[in-house]
């Protein structure tokens, strides 16, 4: 099932790289350029064909693919005949429109699959029943709750307590809860260390009620999203798929492609200093970090766990949130990507603007030889990059709870 999952996520998300450039190409053909070839893959080319004035095919390697428009840049040679409809000699805003259509297109997926994910296969909501129970935790410090650093005799307040999965939690400590935000607010307002009680509710219909004894944590994290000091008992709380209609799915969507844009900018700023521990975990293999850098080989292992637990939805939205990373890494201010032409376009019309404004000759166009060492050095880094991924993904996965 997990190679299901994996090869799931493989396709979405070659199918997601052929529309950012069909995004690319529909915009030129919109704005009046001539589009030559589209092709999925790199390398030897295996299969196409000829519509008009554009090639359609498939090459070797199945790592993107590429559209190929007249005049992209200043350092494109143009066949004679082509320069009224090559993309750098029409105006600014076409050139704008078709070189941000890339990201454009991956945006839209992302909000598409956010919005309909919901609608036609649900969302995992967290219910006032127990799904798992830990075993052990760490009674106190920063890794309280934690399994994986326990010893023996260590045994988690729930465990001894006698919860089990399948338990619903109506009262804590003569509090009535009702869903899994006051049962979780209720628990971390627990005193640590002193008995408390618990009302559960059996699957057999019985109630009954436990005594357990919390465990005060330095950091926990609030249904709110904030964390702080509180108390755990160490059961994961159970969950229930739930369909969304329409209305609460467009502000589904629109809250996760926000969270999706703050999360893709905080991983980015954080991969310079998440590097060298990257480094280090694949030479000798220690622990990696659940919050380290992933590439692709990572994220289709990810996708496998994911569709074990969740089916396909979960994996979409997988998909999704790529899409929102992939969009955003391509709107950077850096050439060879896109928003790096984007950029050169920007400061090419604001100068021009302001020369006109001051009556001075046209300065013309940026040229683009002086940014091309710029590129080589992105390129060899990103290339490094995504080798270094490669071998953590294989060598030394994440591994999902």
């Amino acid at each position: 099932m997990g190679v299901v999952g994996a090869l799931l996520f493989v396709l979405a998300l070659l199918l997601s790289i052929v529309l950012h450039e069909a995004g690319h190409m529909w915009c030129a053909r919109w704005s009046g350029g001539k589009v030559t070839e589209f092709f999925v893959g790199f390398g030897p080319k295996l299969w196409s064909f000829r519509k008009g004035e554009t090639e359609y095919g498939v090459k070797a390697i199945p790592a993107g693919g590429y559209v190929k428009i007249v005049g992209m840049t200043d350092l494109d040679e143009i066949e004679p005949g082509d320069e009224e409809r090559a993309l750098k000699n029409k105006p600014a805003r076409n050139r704008l429109l078709t070189l941000s259509a890339g990201s454009l297109m991956h945006f839209l997926i992302a909000l598409l699959l956010f919005t309909f994910v919901p609608m036609l296969f649900g969302l995992q909501q967290s219910t006032n029943t127990v799904g798992t129970v830990s075993a052990c935790m760490v009674p106190s410090g920063k890794n309280a709750g934690s399994t994986t650093a326990c010893t023996a005799g260590q045994v988690s307040p729930a465990a001894a307590a006698g919860l089990v999965a399948g338990d619903k939690i109506t009262a804590v400590d003569g509090k009535t809860v009702t869903d899994a935000t006051s049962m979780v607010d209720a628990l971390h307002a627990l005193p640590g260390g002193k008995v408390a009680r618990i009302t559960v509710l059996e699957p057999s219909g019985q109630t009954k009620v436990l005594e357990v004894k919390p465990v005060g944590g330095a950091t926990v994290t609030e249904t709110n999203g904030s964390t702080g000091t509180g108390s755990v008992i160490g059961f994961i709380p159970g969950t229930v798929q739930v369909r969304q209609n329409p209305v609460a799915a467009v502000k589904t969507s629109g809250d996760d492609f926000w969270i999706s844009i703050k999360g893709t900018f905080q991983g980015l700023a954080s991969i310079p200093a998440s590097i060298p521990k990257l480094f280090q975990s694949t030479v000798d293999h220690s622990q990696r970090s659940t919050d380290s850098p992933v590439g692709v080989v990572g994220m289709a292992q990810a996708s496998g766990t994911l569709f074990q637990q969740g089916g396909v939805g979960a994996v979409l939205l997988l998909v999704a949130e790529v899409n929102v990373f992939i969009g955003v890494f391509n709107l950077l201010p850096i050439l060879p990507l896109d928003g790096g032409h984007i950029a050169i376009l920007l400061y090419e019309e604001g100068r021009r603007r302001i020369y006109r404004l001051l009556r001075r000759p046209e300065p013309g166009r940026v040229d683009i030889n002086k940014m091309i060492p710029v590129a080589y050095v992105f390129l060899m880094v990103f290339v490094c990059l995504t080798v270094l991924l490669v071998a953590a993904d294989i060598t030394n996965p994440i591994r999902l709870g």
